[in-house]
C-alpha cells in the first residue's frame, strides 16, 4: 500500500505540472495552422512565443530542439501529455508535422470534450445519489427501530419492513462493491510495474471490458502509424521494425515484434495478424485485400477515421445514458423508501 500510495503522489504531481489540456489543444491547433502554411517549426514556436500564454512553453521546445533533442523529449519536457509525446516519438520518421499534429489535437479535444460532458451528465445524478444515501441513513436509524418496535408483537413482520431492510443490504452491498473497485484499483496500480508484458496481455484477453477496450485502443494506434510510416515512403518490414524497436507502447512493440517473426518464418502478414488477439479482425481483412503498399496505407488510415467516428458514437451514447439511468434508479429507492414508509403506517391505523 505504501508503494501504491508513492506512485498515487507521483502522478497527482505529474498532473499538476502538466499543461492544462485546453491550452494543449490550442497550442496544437496554432502549430498545425502555421505549419501547414508553410513556416519552419522554430519560426512557427517563434511566432507563437508572441502570446504571453505560450512563452514559457516554446522557450522550454525551443531549447529542446535547438540542444538536439527530437521532437517528442521536447514537448515531454515543456510537460505535455503523455499521449501527445508517445505521438510525436513517429514524427521522428516520417515528419508529416501538419498531419501528426493535427491528430494530436484531435485526440486530445476527444478526449477533453467526452471527460467534460461525463463530468456534466454525472454532476447532479451523483448529488442526488448522495441526497439519497443520507435521507436513508437518516431513516436507519430513526425510523426502522420506530416502526420494528411497533410490530414486535406481530406474528410476522410487514412486507414495508422488509422493503426497507431489502433497500438497506443494497445499499450496503453497492458501497462495498464500490470500496473493492477502488482497493483492486490500488492494489492493481502499486504492482502493474511488477507484471510482465506477457502477464498484462493475458490479463487483458480474460476480462471482457478490458479487452474491448485495448482491442479498440491498440487497433487505432496501430493502423494509424503504420499507415502515417507507409505514406513515409518506407517498406512495410522497415515501418514494422521501428514499432517494434520503440518504447513508448510495449504492447505494440511486442506484436510488432512477432509479425517479424512470422514474416521471417515465411508466413504471411494476415496470418500473423489472426495470432494478435488484441488487434480487431478489421485488420486482417485490410491485409488479405491488398498487398499495395499505397492502398494499404489508405486503407488503414481509413480504418483510424472510422475508429474515431466509431469512439464519438459510442461515446455520446453511454453519456446519453448516464443520467436517465441514475435517475430511474435513484426513483425507484425513493419510491420504495416512501412506500415502506407510508404502508406501515396505515397498516397500523387499519389495526386502531
Amino acid at each position: 500500500m505504501l508503494s501504491a500510495s508513492l506512485r498515487i503522489k507521483e502522478w497527482i504531481s505529474t498532473k499538476r505540472s502538466m499543461i492544462p489540456i485546453k491550452k494543449q489543444i490550442l497550442f496544437l491547433h496554432r502549430v498545425r495552422k502555421l505549419l501547414g502554411k508553410g513556416f519552419p517549426l522554430l519560426d512557427t514556436l517563434k511566432m507563437i512565443s508572441w502570446d504571453p500564454e505560450f512563452e514559457e512553453v516554446t522557450v522550454i521546445i525551443t531549447q529542446q530542439l535547438k540542444t538536439g533533442n527530437p521532437l517528442d523529449i521536447a514537448f515531454d519536457k515543456a510537460h505535455f501529455s503523455k499521449q501527445i509525446v508517445s505521438f510525436l516519438y513517429f514524427a521522428r520518421i516520417h515528419h508529416d508535422l501538419p498531419t501528426m499534429f493535427k491528430q494530436c489535437a484531435d485526440l486530445l479535444e476527444l478526449q477533453y470534450e467526452y471527460t467534460r460532458k461525463f463530468k456534466e451528465a454525472m454532476r447532479y445524478p451523483l448529488l442526488l445519489l448522495i441526497f439519497v444515501i443520507v435521507a436513508f441513513s437518516v431513516i436507519k436509524q430513526t425510523i426502522i427501530p420506530s416502526f420494528q418496535t411497533l410490530f414486535a408483537d406481530g406474528d410476522t413482520k410487514p412486507f414495508s419492513l422488509m422493503i426497507l431492510n431489502g433497500v438497506d443490504i443494497l445499499i450496503t452491498i453497492s458501497g462495498l462493491l464500490l470500496l473493492i473497485l477502488a482497493l483492486t484499483f490500488l492494489v492493481f496500480y502499486s504492482v502493474k510495474h511488477k507484471i510482465t508484458l506477457q502477464q498484462m496481455l493475458t490479463l487483458y484477453e480474460k476480462i471482457p471490458l478490458l479487452k474491448h477496450y485495448k482491442m479498440f485502443s491498440l487497433t487505432f494506434l496501430f493502423s494509424t502509424h503504420l499507415s502515417s510510416l507507409l505514406a513515409a515512403g518506407l517498406p512495410l518490414k522497415n515501418a514494422l521494425t521501428l514499432i517494434s524497436e520503440q518504447s513508448r507502447y510495449p504492447f505494440l512493440s511486442y506484436y510488432g515484434k512477432r509479425m517479424l517473426s512470422h514474416l521471417s518464418d515465411g508466413q504471411s502478414l494476415a496470418s500473423s495478424l489472426n495470432e494478435c488477439t488484441l488487434l480487431r479482425s478489421e485488420l486482417t481483412s485490410i491485409f488479405h485485400h491488398t498487398n499495395d503498399l499505397r492502398a494499404l496505407g489508405e486503407e488503414l488510415n481509413v480504418l483510424s477515421e472510422l475508429l474515431i467516428d466509431q469512439l464519438k458514437e459510442k461515446l455520446t451514447k453511454i453519456v446519453q445514458l448516464i443520467q436517465p439511468i441514475f435517475f430511474i434508479g435513484v426513483a425507484c429507492v425513493v419510491i420504495l423508501i416512501y412506500a415502506s414508509i407510508m404502508l406501515p403506517l396505515y397498516q397500523w391505523m387499519d389495526q386502531i
